[in-house]
């Protein structure tokens, strides 16, 4: 008879991680009394546990349970992280949860990797009286998926040039909107209880406002903090000299000296906030605007020319006041045709339905016209819906 498995160092160092030690017995909120790393039986008031202890109790008495249930249900073979995973999971849920869990399931059938991301839904706990999704079993969860896919000959290079991921749709109905609840063990004397820590966390807006809102400040205290240092300006930022005849040109621009020649027409002046900005504008001029045309007669296209390939502008395009009974004219005859779908259909449901079958049986073509009618009216009725929900929100 073969050796069952036994769980290894890592998947002992992934439980003792989310389960947490403690070294004296605290009382949960169900009442039931807790030691060490989640042992419960035999915990009452008053008793305490050193952390080799701990380690023995659950290697010996709390997994070995674990362990031997999942030798004996669990029908696909496994490799060791494998098991390692699998016994956290069950650990972690309980025997009855366990045995009605989809992981369960699609594992004994063969799907390893449907088992895997089944796990993922066995995240939300009860917290101050309501059921939340829990960040610690968000973690836990993600780290048995990730131990129990890891492949024991090791990982499978797949680099992003040779295979790029796509998107998958199915696998994304699966994430919920629903925001997780970061909680904490709190022992107040001999009790255990898991609470929210510091309420409702702040939305994504609001941290990225308030990590905003601290760098300026930081930055505006080192900068009343650093002494004022004369630095060599650089090759591509302008000299003392340049910003000092800038601004004079700004203040009065200078005039021609000789009269003959002719005045210098200006510039004009737009508001600008550096000199780094003009200078930048300068180097890139934007090109001149071309003079309106006044046009006193309209244009028409010649005969034969490339205008004739033209399509009409659609008719969003048209600013005008749109025309409401030209609206109202475009989904009307789809509306009555709808309404005489439906009158077809009620009509040919009560004609069969009031048919006897004896009558049926007696003259079959009879007993055909009201499903046939059903079944007409039904398709018109689809048909004018369809074109009645384009006539509606169509721009006029």
């Amino acid at each position: 008879m073969a050796l069952r498995m036994r769980t290894s160092e890592a998947g002992l160092e992934l439980i003792k991680s989310f389960e947490g030690f403690r070294s004296r017995a605290t009382r949960m909120p169900n009442g039931k009394w807790i030691i060490g790393y989640g042992h419960t039986d035999g915990a009452r008031k008053g008793l305490t546990v050193t952390p080799e202890d701990a380690d023995l109790l659950l290697r010996h008495h709390d997994l070995r349970k674990v362990e031997a249930l999942i030798a004996d249900r669990v029908l696909a073979p496994l490799a060791q992280n494998e098991f390692d995973a699998l016994v956290s999971f069950a650990f972690n849920l309980g025997e009855e949860a366990f045995l009605g869990s989809s992981a369960f399931a699609l594992l004994n059938s063969g799907d390893r990797l449907q088992a895997a991301d089944a796990m993922t839904g066995w995240r939300k706990g009860r917290v101050d009286g309501d059921v939340r999704v829990i960040d610690a079993l968000v973690r836990r969860r993600a780290a048995e998926k990730a131990m129990f896919l890891e492949h024991p000959s090791g990982r499978v290079a797949v680099p992003g040039v040779l295979l790029r991921p796509e998107y998958d749709p199915h696998a994304a109905v699966l994430i919920s909107r629903e925001r997780p609840v970061v909680i904490e063990a709190r022992t107040e004397g001999d009790r255990t209880t898991a609470t929210a820590r510091g309420g409702e966390a702040e939305s994504a807006p609001q941290a990225a406002a308030r990590a905003v809102s601290e760098r300026i400040t930081r930055i505006l205290e080192e900068g009343d903090a650093t002494p004022a240092v004369e630095l060599e300006p650089a090759a591509d930022e302008p000299t003392v000299d340049e910003i000092t005849k800038a601004v004079s040109a700004l203040a009065e621009p200078e005039m021609p000296d000789e009269p003959d020649l002719p005045p210098v027409q200006e510039e004009p002046k737009t508001p600008k906030h550096t000199i780094l900005e003009r200078r930048k504008s300068a180097r890139v001029a934007p090109p001149e605007p071309a003079e309106p045309l006044e046009l006193t007669e309209p244009v028409l296209p010649r005969a034969g020319s490339d205008w004739d390939d033209l399509e009409p502008a659609p008719d969003y395009l048209d600013d005008r006041e749109p025309d409401i009974g030209l609206g109202i004219m475009r989904w009307l005859p789809y509306a009555l045709l709808a309404g005489l779908g439906s009158w077809g259909i009620i009509h040919g449901v009560r004609r069969w339905m009031a048919t006897p079958v004896a009558n049926r049986l007696a003259d079959p073509e009879q007993a055909y016209v009201g499903p046939l009618l059903t079944f007409g009216s039904a398709m018109l009725c689809l048909v004018a819906i369809y074109y009645l929900y384009r006539a509606i929100n169509r721009r006029y």
